[in-house]
């Protein structure tokens, strides 16, 4: 919705029952732009506009205040500030813990409700609920910063991880899945391996299938093993097309087994992922340590294939010696699952080893967002530059082991001077002024 008075875009926010009038909010300056996919990602989930409220009346505290962020398919996005900036407020939101009070948040372009609770719903609205809720679980997961408190101390290990699988009794689904998506990985790298094919074709088929695999497994099986071995033949490539048979041989196999022996394989194999064996299954969550005991967590949440996992601080209460462990782990699951992370965190030297892009907040804001190479070599918000200075150092001024301090006073903003979306390159941008860029630029704080 255009504003006449404005290029820059309004936001419906809601409409008042009782005078009828829509209320609107204004975007930011340059957040059109900020917002718009540089590289031809593909956004799996979307935040525009959005405010989140906890408590009512003279209660009411706005934790979250106008956020506006793509997550894209496939990549890890660090989400780092200080401990009560609402970082973990935007998690639980996207999984549906706790509702949000304004604007909009869709997932694989499908609208989440504000508000995710069963109420007082029957009939078609109980139905609409049930449809959504599955849809969230079965979408999105969630891996919480305190394993011990997260895992019901009175199941076994093989009960907490199925949990998922049995309530929803798609193990066998997902287990198909699981063996498709490797079996296309496998002939894919042997194919870019051989110079001589027809690139363009198999570069096209290849979006088809991933496509196709997502579906269902009797869809996935014609695409896979039919139409492509088809191909294969066709072009005369005999060392693939063995190969892609006797993937296929495999999987007429697998298509027998039943949905007990496909959760009990899900479950080994999601543990043999995190480095736990089946010895651990008929044990309990309070028998292991505080490492072992986020891996399980992990395990609960990835063996039901979310495409979206958020990591709330999964390292925080861990061991400096373990978080390497678990933060390798993730690296791993990325790469073998092709998952889209939002990860979660307060150290930014952590959540430089893993991610693509980062997003700076603060008070409920995002204050800077790009490449984590922009963020952490080329950072030009003082919030950030704060986060970086706090790992302690023999190097800060006058022998004090703190770096630079962040005080938000120092902006003086105002009606007539506001802050707007500043594109520093394609991957990096800072919400300031035009003049407080030009004078960070300098390094003047």
């Amino acid at each position: 919705m255009k504003n006449s008075q404005s290029s820059e875009k309004t936001y419906l926010i809601k409409k008042n029952p009782f005078f009828k009038k829509r209320i609107i909010r204004k975007n930011v300056k340059g957040l059109e732009e900020m917002l718009e996919p540089k590289h031809n990602e593909e956004i799996l989930a979307k935040l525009r506009n959005v405010d989140i409220v906890y408590g009512s009346g003279s209660k009411e505290f706005k934790a979250v205040s106008d956020i506006n962020l793509n997550i894209y398919k496939g990549e890890v996005l660090g989400l780092v500030g200080e401990s009560g900036s609402g970082k973990s407020t935007i998690g639980k939101t996207l999984v549906g813990l706790v509702p949000y009070s304004f604007g909009e948040i869709s997932l694989l372009d499908k609208v989440l409700p504000k508000k995710m609770t069963r109420g007082f719903k029957i009939g078609k609205k109980l139905k609409e609920y049930k449809k959504i809720e599955e849809f969230m679980v079965q979408k999105v997961q969630m891996i919480f910063q305190d394993p011990a408190n997260s895992l019901n101390p009175h199941a076994t290990v093989e009960k907490i991880v199925s949990e998922g699988l049995v309530n929803f009794k798609n193990s066998k689904e997902i287990y198909l899945f699981n063996f498709d998506q490797e079996a296309k990985k496998t002939i894919y790298d042997l194919i870019k391996k051989d110079q001589n094919f027809n690139s363009q074709f198999y570069i096209e088929f290849e979006k088809e299938l991933d496509f196709n695999i997502a579906q269902n497994s009797s869809i996935s099986y014609n695409c896979l093993f039919e139409k492509l071995l088809t191909k294969l033949e066709e072009d005369k490539k005999n060392d693939l097309v063995l190969k892609l048979k006797e993937l296929k041989l495999k999987r007429d196999n697998l298509s027998l087994i039943t949905e007990s022996e496909a959760k009990k394989e899900l479950v080994k194999e999601i543990l043999k992922s995190v480095g736990l064996d089946d010895s651990v299954l008929p044990r309990y969550p309070l028998e292991f340590s505080g490492g072992q005991q986020q891996r399980i967590g992990i395990s609960r949440a990835v063996v039901l294939r979310p495409q979206l996992l958020v990591a709330d601080e999964p390292i925080s209460a861990l061991d400096v010696s373990i978080q390497a462990q678990v933060v390798n782990i993730f690296n791993d699951l990325k790469e073998k699952y092709n998952l889209t992370i939002l990860f979660i965190a307060h150290d930014l030297r952590m959540v430089e080893y893993i991610s693509d892009r980062i997003a700076v907040m603060n008070k409920g804001r995002i204050l800077e967002i790009g490449k984590t190479e922009e963020i952490m070599n080329k950072s030009l918000h003082p919030y950030t530059k704060s986060l970086l200075d706090a790992v302690p150092s023999i190097h800060g001024k006058k022998g004090s082991l703190i770096g630079y301090v962040y005080d938000a006073n120092m902006h003086k903003y105002d009606k007539n001077n506001q802050p707007e979306w500043i594109k520093i390159n394609d991957d990096h941008y800072v919400l300031a002024t035009k003049e407080e860029i030009e004078k960070w630029k300098k390094g003047k704080y």
